[in-house]
């Protein structure tokens, strides 16, 4: 579901929002594209391809900064790599655009209790 970035109304498939009148066909081009290269970046996560994944999902995030799919996965995949600095920037972003119902929330308390994790 597509929320209206003026007025957080629920979006139609009309190209502006029925509630506060909003032009919002391109917003809609706008995330239809970064949860194109999500897709491609989850893809790319799930044959290995880290490198490939990493470039996909800053795409992503260079679209739509509150994609928190996207922002997630380039968390887990940077802890992959063993940039746990950078994972966890990404994870504390993206509790900051969704604090609710965010499973960043359990990544950041499991790496701040295990703090051997940091080190390694």
């Amino acid at each position: 579901m597509l929320y209206c970035y003026h007025c957080g109304v629920a979006l139609s498939n009309k190209p502006y929002c029925t509630s506060c009148g909003a032009e919002v066909g391109r917003y809609k081009k706008i995330l239809y594209m970064s949860n194109q290269y999500y897709n491609r970046g989850l893809e790319k996560a799930q044959i290995r391809d880290l490198t490939g994944s990493v470039e996909d999902l800053r795409q992503s995030l260079k679209l739509y900064k509150r994609n928190t799919q996207a922002r997630n996965l380039l968390g887990l995949v940077y802890f992959e790599m063993g940039e746990t600095v950078k994972a966890m920037a990404e994870w504390v972003l993206s509790e900051h655009f969704q604090p609710d119902k965010n499973v960043a929330s359990d990544y950041v308390k499991l790496l701040s209790a295990n703090v051997g994790l940091l080190d390694n």
